[in-house]
């Protein structure tokens, strides 16, 4: 998803793709349009495209689709996780705990929110959820997620891991 992700935007990027596209729309309705998904695409992203002779550059900036991309990753793999027959072999690891506060932090705006509707502390004092040379403590409540704790390409790292980690439960079967 990953590659496909970087793949599209690279593809949308290119003024030869943008101009095929348009040319091929055949959809009238300009919701349905490619032309209406392109011009979405190009104010989303703030795409620019330069053409200097035969060298054409594109500038754009994808900053919030990766934000958006990341979310829906951590949230669509923790909540899978959690409501799989492999919760109970997993919910104790470091790495799914690590993945649920990046999860809430994810659905909670983009902001780690480590505290329940009591103002409580979730995590201990002292303790420190680590994956992949990060850690998560107390001292990122009220901070971002994505993309300054965590990057859109660590996600899909994290999520390799439970891919693998399941992969090893159903060989011990």
């Amino acid at each position: 998803m990953y590659w496909l992700f970087l793949l599209s935007i690279r593809t949308l990027s290119d003024c030869d793709v943008q101009n095929i596209l348009r040319t091929k729309n055949s959809i009238q309705e300009d919701y349905l349009s490619f032309n209406y998904m392109l011009d979405k695409f190009n104010k989303a992203t703030d795409l620019h495209i330069e053409k200097r002779g035969n060298i054409v550059t594109s500038k754009l900036n994808i900053h919030n689709e990766m934000i958006f991309i990341g979310k829906a990753m951590a949230i669509l793999t923790f909540d899978f996780l959690s409501l799989s027959s492999y919760n109970a072999n997993i919910n104790t690891d470091e790495e799914f705990q690590f993945l649920r506060h990046i999860r809430n932090g994810a659905a909670h705006n983009n902001i780690f929110n480590l505290k329940n509707e009591k103002g409580e502390w979730k995590i201990e004092e002292n303790q420190i959820i680590k994956w992949n040379g990060m850690e998560i403590n107390r001292e990122l409540q009220g901070k971002e997620v994505f993309n300054t704790f965590i990057s859109l390409s660590s996600v899909f790292l994290l999520t390799k891991h439970f891919s693998e980690r399941l992969t090893n439960l159903d060989n011990k079967k």
